[in-house]
């Protein structure tokens, strides 16, 4: 029970964070970067900046269960949390450059690190559900499924295409993706059985 009430409160707040950033990204170019919707200014900027912070909570709350199965794989979450969080409080300038077509400003450059070092802590937070026996390996492999191959598209697209429909679509993808992934493995942590602590040097034990 001590792992449910975190991880249904994960749920609550994935939900409403990823309802919320789709609302302030609504209008925009599918060509412009989803950050550009935070820039001061923007119609739904203070929107942006609520929905990545409730994005950050949810984070934080699933790390809570997710420790109890595997600590490795609830501190990439808990690190997650505050980048996820930052990103949403360092707004970018307008446009939002991001080299290796565009100059940044500092705060671009803090912006984006903050943003694709919570993607990269997520994804690697899936590659260890993933690695896990059952169910819990369901919960990565589905991960796996629909998340990373949008994050793959997003990133070839910013340095090999910049600015771009393909880049703008691919990121919106990846964000509807990695939030619907959390809110899965919040649900499953929240209804599904439960599950005890794991060693990840278990994973290569020979069976007898």
């Amino acid at each position: 029970m001590i792992n449910r009430w975190p991880a249904a409160a994960s749920a609550v707040a994935g939900g409403l964070g990823a309802a919320g950033l789709s609302l302030a990204v609504a209008g925009s170019p599918w060509s412009a970067y989803v950050s550009e919707s935070g820039v001061p200014g923007a119609p739904r900027a203070w929107l942006y900046s609520l929905s990545l912070a409730l994005l950050a909570l949810s984070l934080a709350l699933l790390a809570v269960p997710a420790r109890r199965v595997l600590s490795l794989l609830g501190l990439s979450l808990a690190a997650a949390a505050p980048l996820a969080a930052l990103s949403g409080a360092v707004h970018c300038s307008p446009g939002c450059p991001l080299p290796p077509y565009e100059t940044p400003a500092p705060r671009d450059l803090i912006h984006a690190a903050a943003a694709i070092g919570a993607l990269l802590l997520c994804a690697l937070a899936i590659l260890l559900y993933s690695l896990l026996p059952p169910p819990s390996r369901w919960t990565g492999l589905l991960g796996v499924v629909i998340a990373y191959p949008p994050l793959l598209v997003s990133a070839a697209g910013i340095l090999f295409a910049g600015r771009s429909l393909l880049t703008g679509i691919a990121e919106r993808v990846s964000l509807i993706a990695v939030s619907a992934w959390v809110i899965f493995a919040a649900l499953r942590h929240c209804f599904g059985p439960a599950a005890g602590p794991f060693a990840l040097p278990d994973l290569w034990r020979r069976r007898p």
